[in-house]
């Protein structure tokens, strides 16, 4: 070979090592001490990073949720009950003589202001009326409740009633504590039996043996569900899932 022929073999073997170090074409991978190249190391190290962010994904989905809203406690005067509801939420509270007993009302408002739930104690304003048809949507125990001495136990129960009379209504949803779920089926507006409440008996029939008579009632406007999927609707959404809370945390004493 020349020496005009190697200097020119020379000049072009520096000329691609220094675009190599340059910012335009990249250098060739160099081999590395487990013999994989750089571009394989990389993937290699995403593939870690996605399994490390894809595990840390997993176990914040299997941690138990947390609480997205303060709660309040609200407690009775006239006996010792009491049960926790959101903290923006209002609730008005009276007292009052029920004959030989003392009556007491919790209304509690969302923070738009809507009625929602009242609870009672030794009152019921429900009103007995006409035949329906009656369709349970749930009902379950209060475990808060039993150390109260109820006898049978108290639970609750969320049901549509829907007027078999005529007259173009559309269901009622009703809420209601007491020893003894209502029947599916004909009845009497308010979970009653089909013949009403017993003789002599209060509004809403003979209920538990116990301190005292707690009872609850929808608001005005979440009463009016329309009909049975209305009313399945409603116990599934927030608001519903909401006032199940609350009831679950009635508590005595």
């Amino acid at each position: 070979m020349t020496g005009r022929m190697l200097g020119l073999v020379v000049g072009l073997a520096l000329a691609a090592g220094l675009t190599g170090c340059g910012s335009g074409t990249p250098a060739a991978p160099r081999a590395t001490a487990g013999g994989g190249s750089p571009s394989s190391s990389a993937a290699a190290a995403t593939a870690a990073a996605a399994a490390t962010t894809a595990g840390t994904a997993a176990a914040a989905s299997s941690a138990p949720p947390t609480a997205t809203a303060d709660l309040s406690t609200f407690t009775f005067t006239t006996q010792k009950l009491s049960l926790r509801y959101p903290a923006e939420w209002t609730v008005e509270a009276k007292t009052f003589p029920r004959g030989p007993v003392m009556g007491e009302s919790a209304e509690f408002r969302d923070a738009a202001g809507k009625a929602v739930l009242t609870v009672m104690i030794n009152a019921t304003s429900y009103d007995v009326g006409w035949p329906v048809q009656r369709t349970v949507i749930e009902s379950a125990a209060l475990p808060g409740l039993a150390a109260g001495g109820w006898s049978p136990a108290l639970q609750y129960s969320f049901f549509a009633e829907e007027p078999t009379g005529g007259g173009g209504l559309g269901a009622l949803c009703t809420l209601k504590l007491s020893g003894e779920v209502p029947a599916n089926g004909p009845g009497t507006l308010r979970g009653l039996p089909q013949g009403g409440p017993a003789q002599g008996g209060p509004a809403q029939g003979p209920g538990p043996s116990g301190p005292y008579l707690p009872g609850v009632e929808l608001g005005p406007e979440v009463e009016k569900c329309g009909s049975v999927d209305g009313a399945r609707a409603w116990w599934a959404s927030p608001e519903g899932r909401q006032v199940k809370a609350m009831l679950l945390s009635l508590t005595a004493g």
